[in-house]
């Protein structure tokens, strides 16, 4: 009788382990605690390999988001996953690539590559005068760490690529690119732009808790440009004694 009490004992958990491989994504993703912001499409697939068809945030939209877990990371009681969307050809949608690590004290992505189409990040920021953008925003982070919902590590770079900019004035200019670090300040994560740019753009921009963005700094633009753009800046307010324009939104 015990011979035959182990052999039940071993089916059931090779039952329940099957069970565990097989359940469709969509069953382990309704227990997953998302924000009422992001919205998305159908999900397909198992708990190691799936996709879902669209993940959007206001404006900003994922048409597929495809991930695949490491099933030897949960031995280590964490999940280890490779997400991906998108294609890197395919300028005008957005692109991801990434990998993430969650574990009970903390949630980290390492390798990320984010691209986002100006376009449809411009709806997202409160900018201090109407203006129309084109380009790739690309955001290379190496490691961010968040604990407790807090930024407690970040190591990476942003750039804006392609810029082109339409002021109130209506001609498109080409502003060529602009570039800025990443990194955590007082438990948030902090934009710092190079100021070697043909707008002598120099910001810090933040995003808090609650999702909200906080862009402080000046700007110069250079002589070359055409004098509609200096035109513009009267949108923006009075120069200081060097020349430069307060930000502030």
């Amino acid at each position: 009788m015990k011979k035959y009490w182990k052999f039940a004992l071993l089916g059931s958990l090779a039952y329940l382990i099957f069970l565990i491989i097989m359940m469709p994504a969509a069953w382990w993703f309704r227990l997953l605690p998302l924000p009422a912001a992001i919205q998305h499409g159908p999900v397909t697939g198992t708990l190691w390999q799936g996709q879902i068809q669209q993940v959007q945030y206001q404006q900003l939209q994922l048409a597929e988001l495809r991930w695949q877990l490491q099933p030897w990371s949960l031995l280590l009681l964490r999940a280890d996953l490779q997400l991906d969307s998108g294609s890197m050809q395919q300028l005008q949608q957005p692109y991801l690539q990434a990998q993430l690590r969650l574990s009970p004290a903390a949630v980290e992505v390492r390798d990320a590559l984010l691209r986002l189409p100006v376009l449809a990040v411009l709806p997202l920021l409160k900018l201090p005068l109407p203006v129309q953008a084109e380009g790739n925003l690309l955001f290379d982070v190496s490691r961010l760490v968040i604990r407790e919902q807090q930024c407690h590590e970040l190591t990476g770079s942003a750039s804006w690529l392609d810029a082109r900019l339409q002021p109130p004035t209506g001609t498109w200019l080409n502003l060529e690119h602009f570039h800025a670090s990443l990194r955590c300040e007082n438990n948030q994560p902090l934009l710092t732009t190079d100021p070697a740019n043909i707008l002598a753009l120099a910001i810090e921009a933040t995003v808090n808790q609650q999702g909200q963005l906080t862009v402080s700094g000046t700007l110069q633009p250079s002589a070359q440009l055409p004098d509609e753009v200096h035109q513009a800046m009267r949108f923006v307010g009075t120069p200081d004694a060097q020349g430069r324009y307060r930000l502030n939104f």
